[in-house]
């Protein structure tokens, strides 16, 4: 089982689009696939068309203790979500010791999955801590502009942190190169810097720009649903099978 964390300490670079368009093709795929919504903005969960404020329970509840996640998991578009709720941000003040642990003893005996995808947060907080620490990868998903390039540095510090006191077997296992754009050279730029400093790291597979997947979250619907034929959904299935083929 591969349990990976999507991250970015820059908001807006596809996070979310990446996270459940992978856990679709995934799907697609053949495998078998849970996606926890580590986010207290709930935007995976807003993806797959749940509504959060319809939702008595959620990751937070397990997090906690209180539920066993299996009281929380929907299914939608074949892939197992465990949803979250603006409520998720009041972990940084539960009054528990070694909170970057919870998430992992909550999950920690979950092996019926070959992915487990987590949705982080664009920030180095409680949240993003606790899926670093259960996750085994991280994805680092990277609009390919000036900004989001050297943003993605900051992360790699934390990182480290992660891989130094709470999780020695945490790596960063690929970078998504998202909405590339073959007219514009600074995206062309930023794909020969990332490789020349992080030789091999940067998925072979480039998510082009495409207003499908801007368009399906509205919907509830990965690109897949939402429309097959499309660049985006194309991209991803290729991703996908790039995935798995680090399996190899």
């Amino acid at each position: 089982m591969r349990t990976i964390a999507i991250s970015n300490n820059k908001g807006g670079v596809g996070k979310t689009t990446s996270t459940v368009n992978i856990a679709a093709g995934l799907q697609i795929l053949g495998k078998k696939v849970l996606v926890i919504d580590v986010d207290h903005q709930a935007q995976t969960t807003y993806h797959f068309g749940i509504a959060p404020k319809d939702l008595q329970f959620s990751i937070f509840e397990v997090i906690k203790g209180e539920i066993n996640y299996k009281d929380i998991l929907i299914q939608k578009s074949g892939v197992d979500i465990l949803p979250a709720k603006p409520d998720l941000k009041d972990l940084d003040f539960l009054p528990f010791p070694a909170k970057e642990f919870l998430l992992k003893e909550a999950l920690d005996k979950i092996k019926e999955y070959d992915y487990i995808l987590m949705d982080c947060p664009p920030s180095l907080g409680i949240l993003t801590l606790n899926a670093l620490t259960f996750a085994k990868e991280i994805f680092i998903p990277l609009q390919l502009q000036f900004l989001p390039f050297h943003g993605m540095y900051n992360l790699f510090d934390g990182v480290q942190m992660v891989k130094q006191r709470l999780n020695k077997d945490l790596d960063i296992s690929g970078i998504i190169a998202t909405m590339y754009s073959a007219n514009k050279s600074i995206n062309k730029e930023v794909m020969e810097e990332t490789e020349t400093r992080l030789p091999g790291k940067l998925f072979k597979t480039i998510i082009r720009e495409n207003v499908y997947l801007q368009e399906a979250p509205s919907w509830g619907q990965t690109i897949f649903e939402y429309k097959s034929d499309s660049n985006g959904a194309v991209d991803y299935l290729n991703l996908c099978k790039e995935i798995i083929s680090q399996e190899k």
